[in-house]
């Protein structure tokens, strides 16, 4: 199974994975699952720890060091994902270009997004998997 993780999993499982569900862990300590995070949330760890440098102290620079030790691989932006945004059901509640990008990453690629964000469901596409 190939999973991506949405950008709070991807933090969590770096920094703090015992704040993750067990669910979660079994997942991400399965030899069997491909674990994934995209360029998308490196853009965003940046934005957040140049927005808030004490509140977010780490830059996307480390996140990226951190996943590749752990053994994460990264997903790069391709014209399908972006294409892909086009299928995704427009939520009224939430517009959050972050998570619409790795839903729509997920949606091209057939891999399962992992998420604990219960609005993420909304989209109603079969990759999202929210575990609280």
């Amino acid at each position: 199974m190939h999973i991506i993780l949405d950008t709070h999993i991807l933090i969590l499982a770096l920094y703090a994975d015992y704040k993750l569900p067990e669910q979660m862990m079994h997942l991400l300590q399965d030899e069997n699952v491909w674990i994934n995070y995209s360029v998308i949330s490196l853009w965003e760890t940046e934005i957040k720890h140049i927005r808030h440098p004490r509140e977010f102290g780490f830059s996307s620079a480390d996140i990226e060091a951190d996943a590749r030790m752990a053994g994460f691989h990264m997903l790069g932006l391709e014209p399908r994902h972006i294409s892909a945004l086009g299928s995704l059901t427009d939520i009224k509640d939430h517009k959050d270009p972050f998570d619409r990008m790795l839903i729509a990453q997920a949606k091209a690629d057939n891999m399962v997004l992992l998420t604990r964000d219960s609005r993420l469901p909304l989209y109603r596409e079969s990759c999202v998997l929210c575990i609280k």
